[in-house]
């Protein structure tokens, strides 16, 4: 099977890349934005589709734990994030590829907190915050993770799964 992204992360590329811009500019200092909830013309898109963007998340992580996105909706943006950086951002300094990485970049821990529901402020409309960070990758990297309890890590010292390990969805969103 192949794979087909999420039509809901799609609709927020151009967002994410934003965002991860100013994230760039400066690494190891938060950035964030509101994500808008959706409008009438995408809540309908996607229930055509069979996907409520006001449902809960399913989390991503074995045993629920993992990274909490509060709604189908804000998981959608934070999987363009980890996308546009994964695949298309340029890793050497600002600005975006032209076409996709053939090896996914590894370089530069993303780090993405969604918070809590802000009301409408102005012009600025009702939605959630949204904040992301990009840590110092490599050693730097490594050594942090190597702090960790498994309970907290992705992978092991031995490469095996641990705690927070995430499972890939498989479903075929066509």
């Amino acid at each position: 099977m192949a794979y087909r992204r999420d039509p809901v992360s799609v609709l927020f590329d151009a967002g994410a890349r934003r965002l991860l811009d100013r994230a760039y500019a400066k690494p190891g200092t938060w950035v964030g934005t509101r994500l808008a909830d959706p409008g009438p013309r995408h809540a309908a898109y996607l229930v055509a589709l069979g996907i409520n963007p006001a449902g809960p998340d399913d989390a991503s992580v074995e045993g629920g734990q993992g990274l909490n996105a509060k709604s189908r909706w804000a998981r959608g943006f934070v999987r363009a994030i980890y996308y546009q950086h994964k695949w298309w951002s340029s890793g050497g300094g600002p600005g975006w590829r032209e076409s996709k990485r053939s090896v996914a970049r590894h370089a530069g821990a993303l780090q993405i907190e969604v918070g809590r529901r802000v009301p409408v402020l102005g012009v600025i409309p009702a939605g959630r915050a949204v904040r992301i960070r990009i840590r110092a990758g490599g050693q730097a990297a490594t050594k942090a993770v190597k702090k960790l309890p498994d309970q907290r890590r992705i992978y092991d010292d031995r490469g095996r799964r641990a705690a927070r390990a995430s499972v890939p969805e498989l479903r075929d969103w066509a």
